[in-house]
């Protein structure tokens, strides 16, 4: 069953730790067990063969130790082109764009501009959430996965909880549309333009969008299925949106969501306006680098003083488990969490089409990896990469 229209049940489910205003200790993370991660001889000897064994042409791997940074590509970005990979291809990197907004909203709650625990209508009354449970959704309700609603809407309808928020697990990218709405209209700034603002410049991500941009063109990775066959649905509506873009003399950059609402059926008419099928989009458009990534992931595992680092308190509730999925899976904010006898982690996947990505960040030591793949087979190959540079299974890769 597809985590993207999972739900979890009520009873229980929440936990009593993610009240607003109790802290979470960091001491409460503990380490995980085991040597720095590292790629072995084997594995990097090996990973050509098993590229070809899975039909998957082509990954990214990035390594973080402290601030300290391994990467490298191997196998085809595309396949028909024999382009290889390198740690410059850009990627779709699907969901793992999450852990990033949700990042820029943390900020913006260290800055006063939103708050985790007021209602989100409060800032954006919408039509399509004048309902009495949407009228209750936070935050925090969205980055833990805890509004209620389902992953995106297929048809024109109000956005609609199927259970009370703060109740239950249900992961939702509308949900995180909806935010992202909320975000830009109190920033006052197009979303492409904040995510820049708060993230990418700071961190020296330069090679990160969450809309196309022209100098992706020739590095971008291929999508492929599972028997190979090209599917790059994501880059096609990029390119699609450029043009439009072009045609309106408004940069995608300067996009806002009456845009990008605008632009839906100009990609294609067939498509109703809703946020599946929207750039940007803070739930699945981010399109990134390998290198990029793990800037990024430095700063959640090896923060440095000052810059962008979260207050305190903030980057506590990101870590602190706010809804239990199962015995060793929970979700903060932003991120799931991972307890076992190897320790706590920090986790995301990916999946948009033809690209299947994963992320596992220890902000204990001071490590993380994360895992590129352009085919919808790359589940086969991010999990034994992982594998082999932790030393051990994880019990995220049987919830996905």
């Amino acid at each position: 069953m597809s985590r993207r229209h999972f739900m979890l049940g009520t009873a229980g489910a929440v936990l009593s730790t993610a009240r607003p205003g109790l802290a979470w200790p960091m001491q409460a993370l503990t380490a995980a067990a085991g040597p720095n991660w590292q790629p072995n001889a084997d594995l990097l000897r090996n990973l050509p063969r098993l590229l070809e064994l899975a039909s998957v042409p082509g990954l990214a791997l990035a390594i973080v130790e402290g601030r300290r940074v391994w990467r490298r590509g191997f196998g085809q970005a595309i396949e028909e082109q024999s382009q290889l990979v390198s740690e410059e291809t850009v990627f779709e990197a699907a969901s793992l764009g999450k852990p990033v907004f949700a990042y820029a909203v943390l900020r913006l709650v260290d800055s006063g501009v939103i708050d985790l625990d007021r209602p989100l209508y409060d800032y954006l009354p919408i039509p399509d959430a004048n309902n009495p449970r949407m009228r209750r959704v936070t935050a925090r309700h969205v980055l833990s996965h805890t509004t209620g609603l389902p992953n995106w809407r297929q048809q024109p309808e109000s956005l609609n909880p199927s259970s009370d928020p703060g109740t239950g697990f249900s992961y939702s990218g509308e949900a995180y549309f909806y935010l992202q709405r909320v975000v830009e209209a109190l920033s006052n700034k197009p979303f492409a333009r904040l995510m820049r603002d708060q993230v990418f410049d700071p961190l020296g991500m330069n090679r990160s969008s969450y809309v196309w941009q022209p100098d992706f063109e020739s590095r971008m990775a291929g999508g492929y299925d599972g028997q190979e066959k090209r599917l790059d649905v994501q880059s096609a509506i990029g390119r699609r949106t450029q043009a439009i873009a072009l045609e309106w003399a408004k940069p995608l950059n300067e996009w806002r969501y009456e845009d990008s609402a605008r632009a839906v059926q100009l990609v294609n008419p067939q498509w109703p306006a809703l946020p599946l099928y929207m750039v940007p989009n803070a739930a699945a458009s981010l399109l990134t680098t390998v290198g990029d990534y793990a800037r990024f992931l430095t700063q959640i595992v090896a923060p440095p003083d000052g810059g962008i680092a979260l207050a305190p308190a903030t980057r506590n509730a990101m870590v602190a488990p706010q809804v239990r999925l199962n015995s060793a899976l929970h979700w903060g904010l932003g991120w799931g969490i991972q307890r076992d006898e190897h320790g706590e982690v920090l986790w995301h996947w990916g999946a948009n089409n033809s690209f299947r990505n994963f992320v596992i960040a220890d902000a204990v030591n001071g490590r993380a990896i994360v895992v590129f793949t352009n085919s919808e087979n790359g589940p086969r190959i991010y999990e034994r990469v992982i594998v082999a540079v932790t030393g051990h299974d994880h019990p995220a890769f049987l919830w996905i």
